[in-house]
């Protein structure tokens, strides 16, 4: 019984061993230009997300990018020091007044 092979990757594509290079560099250019089309779809739908949560919930998005912001300065300061200690009292103080934190 022969090894069970993916069908992810196609089972019609021709061996490239025996292909001329014109088709191999058409192929190339397919799957090149499949990607840029799944990330072109992906940029929509994360503006699409967007749109929708600042439309439900005004100056989130603005608020979540000042959290990553501040949350990658932390991440490279542990990553140059790693001895650095974060302050995170200090950033839970932030967060409170920025209206983050969850209503108990």
């Amino acid at each position: 019984m022969p090894p069970h092979q993916s069908t992810a990757i196609g089972e019609n594509l021709p061996d490239p061993k025996l292909l001329p290079a014109v088709e191999v560099d058409e192929m190339l250019a397919k799957i090149q230009h499949s990607h840029t089309y799944y990330y072109k779809m992906m940029n929509l739908e994360v503006w699409a997300l967007v749109k929708t949560l600042d439309g439900v919930f005004p100056g989130a998005w603005g608020q979540f990018m000042s959290n990553r912001q501040l949350a990658v300065k932390e991440f490279l300061q542990r990553d140059r020091d790693p001895n650095c200690a974060i302050d995170l009292d200090g950033a839970e103080k932030d967060a409170e007044t920025a209206g983050l934190e969850e209503e108990g």
